[in-house]
């Protein structure tokens, strides 16, 4: 089964909350992975089974970067909260990178969520493809 990670500052919970109820049946069709404090609340607010890793303050955001770099991510969903400055928060830029080395499709803000979320709810015939065209010829490795 394929996997999507799913991240949220605290203030973009709620948000990453509706964005899997309106995709719900694209959701359901992936493994999901979350740091633990965002996993707990997306599993009880959805009912969705989500894998929490450590907690981010804990290493989790760089479990999840890890995970990044094996090319087993379908994509990643990471509503950050642009306008709260917490010099307690992990800093994400590794996170960023690895995405983009890895050719891993990132949303960062809710309007490109949702423009993922549709992508990954598409017919995967089209999937090698895309993967081609994102830079190293070859199929990206997913889970299944």
């Amino acid at each position: 089964m394929r996997t999507i990670i799913l991240i949220a500052h605290q203030a973009m919970t709620a948000r990453l909350v509706k964005l899997m109820r309106r995709h719900m049946a694209t959701f359901e069709r992936y493994r999901l992975l979350s740091t633990a404090e965002t996993g707990e609340a997306l599993e009880c607010e959805t009912g969705l089974e989500v894998m929490h890793l450590f907690p981010a303050r804990k290493g989790g955001d760089i479990q999840l970067c890890g995970l990044v770099c094996t090319n087993t991510i379908a994509a990643v969903i990471f509503l950050r909260d642009p306008l709260t400055s917490d010099p307690a928060e992990p800093d994400i830029a590794p996170f960023l990178r690895a995405c983009d080395l890895n050719n891993v499709p990132l949303a960062t803000n809710v309007v490109t969520a949702h423009a993922l979320a549709a992508w990954l709810g598409r017919k995967p015939a089209g999937e090698n493809a895309v993967a081609e065209e994102a830079g190293s010829g070859a199929p990206r490795k997913t889970l299944q």
